[in-house]
């Protein structure tokens, strides 16, 4: 510096004072850094908030809500058991041990293919509802085709 002329350092020291007075790059991090920290401390402590809340929902649902849901399940239980035994009771009033068929009446046995014929009916019309049903389908697709191409333009 001490070869410097005196404009050089004219320039030098009124670049250091610009700099010192407009830079605020240092104060501009600094309060950033504060922010980003004041930010993350008030987080933690919602954070904290939080899981205490989750703590005390947990406790009350254990301490209270579910051991009366387990008291009320019980119950339920025996109340369903007592009837299951009623009615297995009734029935066995009711109902013979042993069930004969009726002497002369015969079971029908499954049919086989063709041999029911209201079933093979009932079935061929639905097939021929099904087929007109996609006719009519694909001529309304295909008009709509046309009116899209006669409003294209």
């Amino acid at each position: 510096m001490a070869g410097d002329a005196p404009e050089v350092h004219a320039v030098k020291s009124g670049l250091a004072v610009f700099s010192r007075l407009f830079d605020h790059r240092a104060v501009i991090q600094g309060e950033a850094r504060f922010f980003v920290e004041e930010l993350q401390t008030r987080r933690r402590w919602a954070e904290v908030d939080q899981v205490r809340e989750c703590g005390e929902i947990l406790d009350r649902h254990c301490t209270t809500t579910l051991p009366g849901a387990a008291t009320n399940l019980d119950n339920n239980l025996r109340t369903l058991d007592s009837t299951v035994l009623e009615l297995t009771k009734l029935c066995d009033l009711i109902l013979p041990d042993t069930i004969e068929p009726d002497v002369g009446e015969t079971l029908p046995g499954r049919p086989q293919p063709g041999e029911d014929t209201e079933w093979d009916t009932f079935m061929a019309g639905i097939e021929q509802e099904k087929h007109q049903i996609d006719q009519l389908f694909e001529q309304e697709v295909e008009q709509f085709k046309i009116f899209l191409e006669r409003h294209k333009s």
